[in-house]
């Protein structure tokens, strides 16, 4: 297939600037392609006005089921050099993630309707915005009115040897440690006087406990638990009123948020009983943790439709970054798998994106689609790498 009108569509969105909250250009420019080629009843959806959804069908008055193309219109708030192409690759702010994509989902209309696909069920399409301040709303509010199919393909991370079929859940967490009054210079502070800082190193060593328990597997809920962001006092001899200590917990897919939660909020409290500080342990639930099977028909039909595509078959593999695949999962109770571009630049100072995977993207969208919807067989998958044929 040609890759240029994709390379065309995903040039007009790459000079889109929609960092989140100001996707409504991006909207309007996929809305339009989206008609242009051939997809019906598209709208956009403006319960966020300034973060709008675009929806859009391709219908085969049959029935069936419904696979759902999905990914996000918005790309990350930080300075890029304006969209530029060199020979065979995209430059610009949001090529990679996941503009490529989007254009290549587009383009797996035409191919479908080319072939007078589908022949039974339904394709959805949905984009949305406010996915890269980390919340999702837009999604969220979809999925609560009923807006998803019976599984779902998503055009952001995946690889032609990678099935991504897990995600660890996020959290971050700021701890704010305090005591009553304001910074005091160090010759005037009372000799009770709470230190902020002496509460900080034993917060920080608690913490840093924790995740060495995790990374050697000693600690329940699994996972993992980083510290970014440490900070405390604005002088050389004033003995602060507030320190600041921030990070991530990752949780895989047999616990939850609440119990993420609650470790952190027990581990603040302990401390502030041995030091008599004040410690407010603010907990920013982001994401579940989620997982599916291989085999799932979604997952069959994308390895499948990958084969013939690449040669290649692929590997079961839990996702290094996180993305839509749980909000599906946990919110609409139906199977997610991620098939894209090249992310190796996504968020960098030089985001790319290559011709070769914009058409490969758009065939594969295409072909998984075809196997997902035939009912007249099983899908013949290839064997998964390291697993008996």
């Amino acid at each position: 297939m040609d890759p240029e009108p994709i390379a065309q569509l995903v040039t007009r969105m790459v000079d889109v600037w929609s960092p989140p909250g100001r996707e409504a250009e991006m909207a309007a420019v996929a809305h339009r392609a989206l008609i242009d080629a051939g997809a019906e009843d598209v709208t956009i959806d403006d319960e966020f006005p300034d973060s709008p959804s675009v929806i859009a069908w391709l219908r085969s008055g049959n029935p069936g089921p419904t696979v759902q193309w999905h990914g996000h219109l918005d790309a990350i708030a930080t300075a890029h050099s304006s969209v530029w192409r060199e020979q065979d690759v995209i430059h610009g702010r949001g090529a990679s993630d996941m503009k490529g994509a989007l254009a290549a989902e587009i383009e797996a209309v035409k191919l479908l309707r080319a072939a007078g696909l589908p022949e039974r069920g339904n394709v959805l399409i949905t984009f949305h915005g406010l996915h890269e301040e980390g919340r999702s709303a837009p999604l969220h509010r979809l999925i609560e009115r009923g807006i998803h199919g019976d599984a779902v393909i998503i055009g952001e991370l995946g690889s032609p040897a990678e099935l991504v079929t897990s995600g660890r859940g996020l959290t971050f967490w700021d701890m704010e440690i305090s005591r009553p009054g304001e910074p005091v210079h160090e010759q005037n502070a009372p000799a009770d006087t709470v230190h902020p800082v002496r509460t900080a190193r034993v917060l920080l060593d608690r913490l840093l406990d924790l995740a060495d328990a995790l990374a050697a597997g000693r600690a329940e809920p699994g996972g993992s638990l980083v510290i970014g962001q440490v900070n405390a006092g604005d002088y050389y001899n004033r003995v602060p009123n507030r320190a600041l200590i921030s990070g991530t917990r990752r949780h895989h897919a047999d616990a939850n948020l609440e119990q993420v939660r609650d470790q952190l909020v027990e581990l603040a409290q302990a401390v502030a009983r041995e030091t008599g500080a004040t410690i407010e342990p603010r907990i920013h639930s982001l994401i579940e943790a989620y997982e599916i099977s291989p085999d799932e028909r979604i997952a069959r039909a994308l390895r499948r439709a990958n084969f013939d595509i690449t040669g290649q078959a692929m590997a079961s593999v839990p996702s290094r970054a996180v993305g839509n695949a749980a909000d599906f999962v946990r919110e609409a109770g139906i199977p997610a798998v991620y098939y894209g571009c090249n992310y190796a630049t996504a968020h960098s100072d030089e985001e790319t994106v290559a011709l070769a995977d914009l058409a490969r993207v758009a065939a594969v969208f295409a072909m998984t689609t075809a196997y997902f919807l035939d009912a007249a067989a099983e899908i013949d998958a290839p064997p998964l790498p390291g697993s008996p044929a």
